[in-house]
């Protein structure tokens, strides 16, 4: 009988561990934006400057707009109310600094977010190469992201900045490019892990779930803008709140 129960319970043992270290499919990293308030970004459609005529800019861009509106501390506007916009405005495309401005003004939001396909294979192994400027309305920033910094300034010498606010409104804040070739081995690692982390809520065999991810170009493009979004704000941040300079060695 002993012998017995000391059976059963090696085997509650193992379930048990087992249950414990298997977690199967995480969620995928839940993105945080760096300001103090809540921010409202529009999405230009993409230019494409690929050379494909497959490419779809404004596919793109709601893809980065959806990636970007799960973001916490931001939400954005659907792409379609951008390119309305653009047509009441009589812009066929975002050119310059006015456009930016004007568009931004109409929208009444606090960023516009500029991009370019730059490279546009759809065949396995996929390939994307994109670029993407982030321009803030220079009073609604200074008005939502000073805290992060003015936090890093503490402690340091007293020295205030020149007024370039003029200019920044004038060129992005931050940029982010990239080449995303599934092929190659670093991206792929980022491919499988991505997918996994979507396979459970998505109703996909985690263990294949990357092939899907690969050959189909929707797919994909969804995990591009996911990592180009995460590259931005990881930008913004380091822009917003930079590393501290070591001290200098004593002479």
């Amino acid at each position: 009988m002993k012998s017995e129960q000391a059976m059963w319970m090696v085997v509650l043992m193992v379930v048990v561990t087992a249950g414990c270290t298997y977690r199967g499919a995480q969620k995928p990293q839940r993105l945080s934006a760096p300001y103090g308030d809540r921010q409202v970004w529009a999405v230009v459609p993409l230019r494409n400057e690929s050379g494909s005529l497959h490419a779809d800019g404004l596919k793109a861009a709601d893809q980065l707009a959806q990636r970007l509106e799960t973001v916490m501390g931001l939400d954005t506007i659907p792409v379609n109310r951008v390119l309305a916009a653009m047509q009441s405005l009589e812009m066929s495309a975002v050119s310059d600094a006015k456009d930016v401005a004007d568009l931004r003004d109409v929208l009444g939001v606090d960023a516009l977010v500029v991009g370019t396909l730059t490279a546009y294979d759809p065949y396995d192994p996929p390939k994307l190469g994109i670029t993407i400027e982030l321009y803030f309305n220079p009073q609604r920033e200074s008005a939502h992201a000073t805290d992060l910094r003015d936090l890093v300034r503490a402690g340091t010498d007293d020295i205030t900045p020149p007024d370039d606010q003029p200019t920044r409104s004038r060129r992005p804040v931050s940029v982010v490019s990239g080449f995303y070739d599934a092929s190659d081995p670093a991206v792929h690692q980022q491919l499988v892990k991505y997918a996994n982390s979507r396979s459970r809520q998505d109703g996909y065999d985690p263990d294949r779930s990357w092939r899907l991810y690969q050959i189909d170009m929707d797919l994909y493009t969804e995990f591009v803008t996911y990592l180009v979004s995460k590259q931005l704000l990881r930008v913004e941040q380091n822009r917003l709140a930079p590393p501290l300079l070591a001290a200098e060695p004593a002479t």
